[in-house]
């Protein structure tokens, strides 16, 4: 938005305050605490819209073998401290993300607190058997020290072409990406060549023993809000109807394109911030917009928000999609993670 340039000379004071900050930790004058078990870390410089949450969810696919517990600050909850994520929990209480991976990896722990340090004792005495933490979204949390940090930027608005909050999206300086162990270039509409890949390499200032990934989203297994997957058959009807979008992520200005293939058109949307807490205004505005015959079409985690309001929203078909990733060199990301586990 071009408004947001008129914002340029506060970049100044931000970026002092942040540079300190970092420094502050590099010189070991604000703590960081590290712990005698492996820790990843995922996280962006941008304030969202990467896709942290599909990229956790690949890493527990990768390595199914490996005891992990998730520990996510659970951002938009109501609650405070450190608590144990159910796969029934209210979203309202746990956070939206950390409900979505802890319904699909049941067997799998997951915890929030805003405070990392502590949890992570609360968890190994919960889980001896613990083999290592993947924390959701904790690039710039540094009083815990992680042995390995995987940035991500999206394709679109990768962080080299960004500028610093507020004038842009970047929480830190760009040069904060000197701490990750590796970037994943998200979102790809294609993996690059090798010609593309070295641009890539040279913009993003990818340095010494850093690795670089890719990879891409595309529409996974179909719901009902309730839960119910749809069938082939379901899925087939939905080409002889029109969907309202519904949203509340970052960057859900663009997310509904993936899935107009499977709609007879895309007709009109809602969109709020990201972790948006939907209100029963919001519910009573969506069914006042949507037309007869209309599928309401909104995302997995938007979906953990909306299951409060199951009963009011009977009568309206709600269908989301679940996301899929694939990656440019998936053997050698495994590769990478194995190698980083067992040096930590």
């Amino acid at each position: 938005m071009r408004w947001r340039s008129l914002l340029l000379p506060f970049n100044l004071p931000y970026a002092a305050v942040i540079r300190m900050r970092n420094w502050a930790f590099d010189k070991g004058i604000l703590k960081s605490t590290a712990f005698d078990l492996p820790i990843i870390a995922l996280g962006n410089l941008s304030t969202g819209g990467t896709g942290k949450t599909p990229h956790t969810e690949a890493i527990l696919r990768l390595l199914p073998d490996t005891k992990f517990v998730v520990l996510s600050r659970g951002y938009g909850r109501k609650s405070k401290g450190f608590l144990w994520v159910a796969s029934d929990a209210d979203a309202d209480q746990v956070g939206d993300e950390p409900l979505q991976i802890k319904r699909k990896f049941t067997s799998i722990p997951v915890a929030v607190c805003e405070d990392r340090v502590l949890a992570i004792p609360e968890i190994l005495a919960e889980y001896p058997e613990t083999e290592a933490i993947l924390l959701d979204d904790a690039f710039q949390h540094r009083y815990l020290k992680a042995g390995t940090y995987i940035l991500l930027t999206t394709w679109d608005k990768p962080y080299f072409s960004d500028k610093l909050l507020p004038a842009g999206d970047l929480r830190e300086p760009k040069s904060g990406a000197r701490r990750a162990d590796a970037v994943i270039v998200t979102k790809c509409p294609q993996y690059p060549n090798s010609l593309e890949i070295e641009k890539w390499t040279k913009h993003l200032g990818i340095q010494g023993e850093q690795a670089l990934f890719f990879s891409k989203m595309k529409a996974g297994q179909a719901y009902r809000l309730n839960g119910e997957a749809l069938s082939e058959t379901d899925i087939a009807s939905l080409k002889e109807k029109e969907a309202f979008t519904f949203s509340a992520i970052a960057g859900g200005a663009s997310w509904s394109k993936a899935y107009k293939s499977f709609f007879k058109s895309l007709k009109g949307e809602l969109t709020y911030r990201d972790h948006h807490r939907f209100s029963i205004h919001d519910i009573k505005l969506l069914k006042s917009k949507v037309q007869p015959g209309q599928v309401v079409l909104t995302t997995e985690k938007d979906a953990m928000r909306l299951q409060p309001w199951l009963q009011e929203l009977e009568g309206i078909e709600v269908v989301y999609f679940t996301l899929e990733l694939a990656f440019s060199e998936e053997e050698q990301l495994k590769e990478f993670l194995l190698s980083r586990l067992k040096s930590q």
